[in-house]
């Protein structure tokens, strides 16, 4: 009876082990990965003194080279040193992939640090995730230089007024040379007059 038992409360174990078995295999079977891949904005330089950025655009595909809609895709941007924001304040920026599985940013501008940055992106759907991480850079921009031509450079107007100031100007020159021509050429044509006593030089009158 002892043995009966013993038995039946063994088969019973095996039982219930056996059953569990799939549950766990099932629990550690791995997840899906998404394939995230950059569009635009690879290699971006962002200026700094204009606070112009170029937009990340990122595109989901999920395993079979499909593209995912409607996944979850968040922008992060790096917290301190070169970076900047969305929509004046945010760091990140959480977006949903459109039917195309491509997804961007909106109101993004740098900050007014100088330097590399990187803009982590993570995607979601389902049980399954990607990320990317896409390089930009923030620099300064062009200064001007060259006082009066960097300002006729940004305003195109301020030109034809200069040839045309230019040109009055050395009109101006020719006129008088020419004026200081004519008078010598009358001082030359004038008679010198000598009469008695007390020489006397002048015009005639």
């Amino acid at each position: 009876m002892f043995l009966c038992r013993t038995v039946c409360i063994s088969l019973a174990a095996a039982l219930v082990l056996g059953a569990q078995q799939p549950a766990k295999l099932v629990d550690q079977a791995p997840k899906g990965t998404l394939k995230v891949t950059v569009i635009e904005g690879e290699g971006a330089k962002n200026n700094i003194r204009s606070r112009t950025a170029t937009a990340p655009l990122v595109e989901v595909k999920d395993a079979s080279d499909k593209p995912v809609v409607g996944a979850e895709v968040v922008f992060a941007l790096p917290m301190v040193g070169p970076s900047g924001s969305f929509n004046g304040w945010l760091k990140t920026q959480t977006v949903r992939t459109d039917a195309q599985g491509r997804a961007t940013v909106t109101g993004y501008a740098p900050n007014d640090e100088a330097g590399r940055l990187n803009i982590k992106v993570t995607a979601t759907s389902g049980s399954e995730t990607g990320s990317v991480i896409v390089a930009q850079s923030n620099i300064a921009g062009s200064s001007s230089s060259g006082g009066a031509t960097a300002g006729m450079k940004s305003r195109p107007w301020m030109k034809p007024l200069a040839i045309v100031a230019g040109a009055a100007i050395a009109g101006g020159i020719v006129a008088a040379v020419r004026g200081d021509d004519k008078a010598a050429a009358t001082a030359a044509s004038v008679p010198v007059t000598i009469t008695p006593g007390a020489p006397t030089v002048g015009g005639p009158r």
